[in-house]
């Protein structure tokens, strides 16, 4: 954790020293302490900071002063801080009910406190980025995600007219239940949706993809996040949260991609198509006050296809200034919709409608692959296992028996039974694909996951075979392609990296990637 400041820790001990109870606050002070607020409000956490400290200075037992400076000290990472400011805030006034609002204010940072205690710090070379995860393994994410910030801070200074003043702070949570503790979602829609990051308190939070059965698009779900915080800020946090999830979808790949543009997935793309047909669009303002309150993992990637698709004809059809246009009214206090129509020179009633026009209503439509978190140990197969339709399962489990005792060709024919019976099932394909490897036959491996990739691309399995598949036959850049999107996908597979240690472009790659294979318990080819 970042060290507080001798000011901070002279201020500090000047008020847990005296037991005074503060008087009123003169005018001055008043009017001083709501701008601190309100500079915080907006997410100008700079003012914020700079309006506080001469308060804390002359008011240093004055509980709302407390309060509002432990807020401060939050949102800028220093969590003992702000614990000891609202314990003061609290002995400095009592609380005279449950209601207080400080009272929940002060469980969040306590478990904030301890949740990243003994969190390891990584810093860029410039200092602009700093991570803060837990030991062990994640330190494997530390350079992927500097990449990931990065080319996010380069894109969206582009496309959003405004860069973070930084240093930018990324927290990674070992497990779900983790950033649980430290936000305002629980346990339980965290799994009902799938909804395992956030930004908010200025900062990005994200959970480890080792916490996920497959792994998840965690790199792109940091550049998602980061978008958050620059429209956060950008907007004086007044941007509505379907606006919000619209522009963080729509711009959540533009780190590593040369424009923005709109992409779905097969599945969202079917599940948008359906609802347009059955006139079972949700409303914008379900979507209020978070996605991760939605009733289904199916209902929040339904929002998520609605509302980035929405962004993404705005920004083909009216432009990036545009959209940076609303956004600064919406940062002076106008309605969402108002702003983004009067940016477009028409009424939102057109916007909507052309946008509603634009959407799919026909096409193939593959069932969305869920999330898990991972259950650990034999649970682990038993998931997958129940995911896959009643008929490719029992020559699933034929093969898996199989494959447990090396008798890899095989178990690739019952695992070809299974797909047969369940074509295009992800899971299905790649244990085809691992026995096919296995057994000496990339080429049937290719001709399982080819249609697979297409249809999910978000399936880590699936890349890292791809990329051992291609090795194989020698087509270098397809497996360093696909070996580079396994790891955005699921960087705890050693299988990619051992790849990259044959395929990379350079000797320092090479030699980073066969370390990382043998640090994970991979063997380099």
């Amino acid at each position: 954790m970042r060290r507080p400041s001798l000011h901070w820790l002279w201020v500090t001990a000047a008020l847990l020293g005296s037991a005074a109870t503060a008087a009123a606050l003169p005018p001055p002070a008043r009017r001083a302490l709501r701008e601190a607020e309100q500079a915080l409000t907006e997410l100008r956490v700079e003012d914020a900071q700079a309006a506080i400290e001469p308060l804390l200075l002359r008011h240093a037992a004055d509980a709302e002063v407390l309060r509002v400076a432990a807020l401060v000290r939050f949102h800028s990472g220093a969590y003992e801080e702000a614990v000891a400011w609202m314990e003061a805030s609290l002995r400095a006034r009592p609380p005279r009910g449950e209601g207080d609002r400080r009272l929940g204010m002060l469980n969040l940072l306590r478990s904030t406190r301890e949740t990243t205690r003994g969190f390891v710090e990584a810093r860029s070379e410039d200092g602009r980025f700093v991570i803060f995860h837990a030991p062990g393994r994640d330190r494997h994410l530390v350079d992927y995600a500097l990449r990931a910030m990065r080319g996010a801070d380069r894109a969206l200074s582009e496309e959003l007219g405004y860069r973070m003043p930084g240093p930018v702070r990324l927290e990674i949570f070992p497990d779900a239940a983790s950033l649980a503790s430290v936000s305002t979602l629980t346990l339980e829609a965290i799994e009902r949706t799938g909804t395992i990051a956030l930004c908010k308190w200025d900062k990005l939070m994200v959970t480890s993809p080792r916490a996920l059965l497959r792994g998840y698009p965690w790199m792109d779900t940091i550049a998602h996040e980061y978008v958050h915080l620059v429209l956060s800020r950008a907007s004086r946090d007044r941007a509505p949260v379907w606006l919000q999830e619209g522009v963080a979808k729509f711009l959540e790949r533009r780190w590593r991609e040369p424009r923005a543009q709109a992409h779905l997935s097969p599945a969202a793309r079917g599940l948008l198509a359906r609802a347009v047909r059955d006139d079972a669009l949700i409303p914008f303002e379900r979507i209020h006050p978070s996605i991760a309150l939605l009733p289904s993992q199916e209902d929040a990637a339904l929002a998520f296809a609605q509302v980035s698709t929405f962004v993404a004809r705005y920004y083909e059809t009216q432009g990036a200034d545009a959209l940076r246009a609303a956004i600064a009214r919406i940062a002076e206090g106008e309605d969402a919709r108002e702003a983004l129509a009067a940016a477009a020179g028409t009424r939102w009633e057109e916007l909507e409608r052309a946008w509603r026009q634009s959407l799919p209503r026909s096409g193939d439509a593959p069932p969305l692959l869920r999330r898990h978190l991972r259950a650990g140990g034999d649970d682990e197969s038993a998931q997958e296992v129940a995911e896959v339709s009643p008929e490719a399962r029992r020559g699933l489990r034929l093969g898996d028996l199989l494959w447990a005792r090396r008798r890899y060709r095989a178990a690739a024919v019952e695992y070809a039974a299974a797909l047969a019976a369940a074509p295009g099932d992800p899971i299905v394909a790649s244990r085809l694909a691992r026995a096919a490897v296995e057994a000496g036959d990339p080429e049937q491996a290719l001709q399982a996951l080819t249609p697979v990739a297409e249809r999910y691309p978000e399936h880590a399995p699936t890349q890292a075979l791809l990329a051992r598949a291609h090795r194989l036959l020698g087509d270098t850049a397809e497996a360093r392609r696909a070996a580079e999107r396994a790891i955005e996908l699921n960087p705890f597979d050693p299988s990619p990296h051992c790849d990259l240690a044959q395929v990379g472009v350079s000797d320092q790659i090479r030699r980073r990637e066969a370390d990382r294979c043998r640090d994970l318990g991979g063997e380099v080819p």
